[in-house]
């Protein structure tokens, strides 16, 4: 699978060479030579990343749900809300109300877009489009079959704890946390 860059009329993107040393399942690498407004060239490396979606579930009660996961690239088990790769041609809010019924089982009857963000722009064209999901119905659909994903609800109260206590690391959760908060009156 080759991901297609954003296309763009910036007078900054000044790229005299690109190879793609890497093409792989969820990433492609490309190494572009830059030429600057100053005449000097540089070397930057990006890693094109599918489009990808993440949801914060909240149930009636205020619970919320974390998925508890190995991540091969830090090495960790770590707790983070429910994500999930679009595929292509598919439309990021039905990603996210299926990879919300594979990873947690529920199915969201209202599902709000919070925002659209880049995980880390300096490197990667990673867009994560954050979601609330409410209005949460059990219909589990089958998991993928490379995930071992442990799913625990977290009360308003346990929530704060792992903020607080830096037991949260993933940046996508710490935003979703925020948004929340900010949502329920600054908490």
């Amino acid at each position: 699978m080759t991901i297609k860059m954003e296309e763009t009329k910036n007078p900054l993107r000044n790229i005299v060479k690109s190879e793609f040393p890497y093409k792989g399942r969820i990433i492609d690498v490309r190494v572009d030579t830059v030429k600057f407004p100053s005449g000097s060239e540089k070397i930057r490396e990006v890693v094109l990343h599918r489009p990808a979606v993440a949801m914060l579930a909240e149930d009636a009660d205020g619970g919320v749900y974390l998925v508890k996961q190995y991540r091969h690239a830090i090495d960790a088990e770590i707790y983070e809300i429910p994500a999930g790769l679009v595929e292509d041609g598919e439309d990021p809010a039905c990603t996210a109300a299926r990879e919300l019924q594979e990873e947690i089982g529920l199915r969201p009857g209202r599902l709000e877009k919070i925002a659209e963000m880049y995980s880390s722009p300096g490197f990667t064209t990673e867009k994560i489009t954050l979601y609330y999901a409410a209005e949460l119905a059990a219909s589990k659909l089958p998991e993928d079959e490379d995930e071992y994903i442990k799913v625990r609800r977290f009360l308003p109260d346990e929530l704060d704890v792992l903020v607080r206590s830096g037991a949260i690391r993933d940046g996508k959760t710490l935003a979703a946390y925020y948004w929340l908060a900010a949502r329920r009156g600054g908490r």
